[in-house]
């Protein structure tokens, strides 16, 4: 069943396109008249279920490179064990584990990758370097497609409305990860500083964002915590400009899967200069006056570390984030607060949200076959999905009445092992964590169906032929956007960035997505 990879001649394109380490290239996939359905196969958190795919005769040992989100990754051995456990009985394959955090996970990836090391899994994950755009364009991800049908059948099947966000000709190159796509902004703040200053009723009520900039001043004013933190960036969220004061003034839009932050859509498909927006400058100008009051965390241009990792740090009252429905529960475990959290807007469901997080076989890989056969034991069995995400139970979490919770004398800050359930194999075959309710897999899957859906849903460009121009654009943004996005821009730097922009081929590469969107409309009429 195994074969070896033929590595060497990949690894040398792979050289030659790192320095394209931006660019994107994806396909149009045909229109999606209707709502996604429902994944069909899911098991009910914590049973066994059946194995039809091949098992190789001798046992394989495939090697992932996964992303440790919330920086439990060193304690992960026993954790590690009992999948290999169920995975050798299951389909004669084990795996080992390489764990890296936020700080770590693109540089090393691509380090790993380009140093033609045989990682057989990685992560696909929202940073530049690891996004799907920057992996696929770069060469860097296995054609699976051959793959699928006879090693991750079940797989396939539970992913079939969604795969196509990882499919560039026809062809996939990755899984995305199976859970709830719907997804809001929201402001997210510790109660606890609330009570303290008195102003927790007013931040559960608050319509607008100058109800929040009060709350912010209030918190400089009387505690030593930063008000507002982020990671290179404030308020800006992918498809989503929030320039006018009052949440339900929020404009959602779909960005075409454009991950240098450039593209808006209005709603007649005209594609035109994200930054150039009045409102989104307003947005960029709004986050200004934070900084220049000193609201902003200092560090916030500069980290690397994610939000929830600085709040739960100590270092900041509150940051502005995408999330999913549970939202409360999911940062309480992140960052070990109680917390208020109020929503701005719900995201359009588009492509982008969909390929967010996923799996993807990389091109240097040795066992891609025994990979995609063990991943799909990730995706099916309700056992290895829960062991992932929250650990063993009756060390790391109990199970009472349908739900997941720490056990007696265990929390958030002193558990062994406790991962995030949005970001490996299937969100609805894990146990729902305490708080949610036993029902929340239902709950979500029906926020799922009920989310707006982008008329664009199932288009997405082919950005081969702009990998200069994205390559360029990307430098210019590096340049420009940490301190934009955090509000630490002076008043020529906003002006300077549009004209570098510009000069860096931005132009053509919002005519090109026009000219593909428009064509792919008059396709799907």
């Amino acid at each position: 069943m195994m074969r070896k990879s033929k590595r060497l001649l990949l690894v040398l394109i792979i050289l030659s396109v790192a320095v394209l380490s931006f660019a994107g290239c994806v396909q149009q996939e045909p229109s999606q008249t209707t709502r996604p359905s429902s994944p069909s196969g899911t098991q009910p958190p914590g049973t066994e279920k059946p194995t039809t795919a091949p098992i190789p005769e001798d046992p394989t040992e495939i090697d992932f490179f996964i992303y440790d989100l919330r920086g439990f990754g060193a304690n992960a051995g026993p954790i590690e064990a009992l999948v290999n456990e169920l995975t050798k009985e299951s389909v004669n394959v084990t795996a080992k584990f390489t764990w890296l955090g936020a700080a770590d996970y693109v540089t090393q990836l691509g380090l790993a990758i380009g140093g033609n090391e045989p990682y057989d899994l990685c992560t696909i994950m929202p940073r530049p370097g690891a996004n799907f755009t920057t992996l696929s364009s770069n060469g860097q991800l296995t054609d699976i497609t051959d793959l699928l049908p006879e090693y991750g059948a079940e797989m396939l099947d539970l992913t079939a409305d969604y795969i196509g966000a990882y499919k560039i000709e026809g062809r996939t190159y990755g899984v995305p990860t199976l859970r709830n796509y719907a997804s809001s902004v929201y402001i997210v703040m510790r109660k606890d500083i609330l009570d303290q200053i008195g102003m927790t009723e007013k931040a559960r009520n608050m319509k607008t964002f100058t109800e929040f900039t009060e709350i912010l001043k209030a918190v400089d004013e009387k505690t030593d915590v930063p008000p507002i933190a982020g990671n290179k960036n404030i308020s800006y969220q992918t498809g989503m400009i929030s320039g006018e004061d009052s949440f339900d003034q929020t404009i959602l839009f779909d960005n075409m899967s454009d991950l240098i932050n450039v593209v808006f859509t209005d709603g007649d498909g005209k594609i035109s200069l994200l930054p150039e927006n009045e409102l989104f400058k307003k947005q960029m100008l709004r986050v200004k006056g934070w900084y220049d009051a000193g609201l902003v965390y200092k560090d916030s241009m500069i980290t690397e570390e994610h939000v929830d990792t600085l709040m739960k740090g100590g270092v900041t009252f509150s940051s502005i984030q995408t999330s999913e429905i549970g939202v409360e529960n999911a940062k309480r475990e992140a960052t070990g607060y109680e917390l208020v959290v109020v929503e701005i807007a719900t995201n359009v469901l588009s492509s982008n949200f969909i390929n967010k997080f996923g799996t993807g076989v990389p091109i240097t890989a040795d066992e891609p076959e025994a990979a995609v056969a063990w991943l799909n034991e990730l995706y099916t069995d309700p056992r290895v999905e829960n062991l992932l995400v929250w650990g063993e139970e009756g060390v790391d979490y109990v199970v009472n009445n349908g739900e997941a919770d720490y056990p007696p004398n265990i929390d958030a800050k002193s558990v062994r092992f406790h991962q995030a359930d949005f970001v490996y194999g299937n969100f609805f075959n894990a146990h729902p964590w305490k708080g949610n309710g036993a029902d929340f897999r239902q709950r979500a899957m029906d926020a799922l169906k009920a989310a707006p859906v982008s008329p664009y849903l199932g288009f997405t460009p082919d950005m081969a032929e702009l990998a200069n121009q994205i390559a360029a654009i990307t430098a210019v943004n590096d340049t420009y956007t940490p301190r934009i996005y955090t509000g630490a821009f002076s008043g020529t730097d906003y002006a300077e960035y549009i004209a570098a922009l510009k000069t860096a081929g931005v132009e053509e590469y919002l005519a090109e997505i026009q000219k593909q969107l428009d064509a792919w409309i008059a396709a799907n009429k």
